[in-house]
């Protein structure tokens, strides 16, 4: 049996993704700006089988079923379909870090899918052409395809053929940290995707957020070409606000925040009052992720883990793109 490994990271928006034009496609409202995180990695093995077998999603050694099992064969059935590849295709998937919390894991998952997939079936693309075939799995998997600072385009095209990500800074250019307050390691009560639907649909605040989107990216990635931390931080800062400014306002609303999430909003404000250069953002889901500088990542971790109601903290930094482990490199 022909198999393949890949391993993708986790991202986070700094400029955020939030609502799609097209479901069915996973094509954005909006374009979307964000940082590869090294130490939150997702490691997928795909199997290839000639038989009539369905397709098998098991996570961390265990059988997925339900409606991430049914996405995940579509999103392999679809992959197969490009590659004109005969046979099934079967996922084994592990993560380092909590799964549906609010820290892109399905970026990484399906980014490493997308990778391994594509090995085991043939299909030869660029590294442009992979984030568009990983986005069709999850949106922010886009961006995972590269290392460092990436930037999704909302695109056009109604067969979503220019809504890729492209790199804007790979990840040893910049000497960036990230620190992660892990606040709960559940799953989110109300999932991004159809939180998104349901925040287009009934929040007054949506067509604000559309509208100042544009703004936010070109001046974030204007800070990122002069390495200007406090001014992509404040974008950042803004940026999340907004966005959870527009879920708060959906009828009825959507809140991921928890007590620590704004406690440790709080403790990277305090830390700003002192002179220290960090920004937090948080993405659907609770956990706080404060960009910082490298010098600068263990005074701001201590103060997150001393946050009551923060589990952990990961400290990283800036991380890698998608790469194979074993099979040969879909990417030309």
């Amino acid at each position: 049996m022909r198999t393949a490994v890949a391993q993708a990271c986790a991202n986070v928006a700094l400029v955020k993704y939030w609502g799609k034009r097209d479901p069915r496609l996973n094509l954005p409202a909006v374009g979307s700006l964000s940082v590869t995180l090294a130490d939150l990695t997702a490691t997928a093995r795909v199997a290839a089988s000639d038989t009539d077998s369905p397709p098998v999603f098991t996570q961390d050694g265990r059988p997925v079923d339900g409606i991430a099992a049914a996405q995940m064969s579509s999103f392999l059935d679809e992959i197969g379909r490009r590659a004109r590849f005969a046979g099934r295709l079967a996922t084994a998937v592990e993560a380092n870090f909590p799964v549906g919390a609010g820290l892109a894991s399905s970026a990484a998952i399906y980014c490493a899918v997308a990778s391994a997939a594509a090995s085991v079936a043939g299909l030869r693309v660029s590294r442009g052409e992979l984030s568009g075939i990983a986005r069709v799995g999850s949106g922010s998997a886009a961006r995972s395809v590269f290392g460092g600072f990436a930037e999704w385009s909302r695109g056009d095209r109604d067969d979503g053929s220019d809504s890729i990500a492209r790199p804007l800074l790979e990840e040893h250019e910049w000497d960036l940290a990230v620190a992660v307050a892990i606040v709960s390691e559940a799953r989110k009560e109300i999932a991004s995707r159809d939180a998104m639907e349901h925040v287009a649909r009934s929040s007054p605040l949506y067509r604000g957020w559309i509208d100042a989107q544009e703004e936010d990216l070109a001046n974030a990635r204007r800070a990122i070409a002069e390495r200007d931390l406090d001014r992509l931080g404040e974008i950042a800062e803004e940026n999340c606000l907004r966005m959870h400014a527009t879920c708060l306002a959906a009828r009825p609303p959507v809140l991921y925040f928890r007590t620590a999430t704004v406690a440790a909003i709080e403790a990277v404000w305090e830390l700003r009052r002192r002179g220290l250069s960090a920004y937090f953002t948080i993405d659907a889901g609770p956990q706080v992720k404060v960009l910082c500088r490298r010098e600068s990542l263990a005074t701001v971790a201590a103060a997150l883990g001393a946050v009551p109601g923060v589990l952990r903290v990961v400290s990283t930094r800036p991380g890698p793109g998608v790469r194979m482990i074993e099979g040969e490199a879909p990417w030309r």
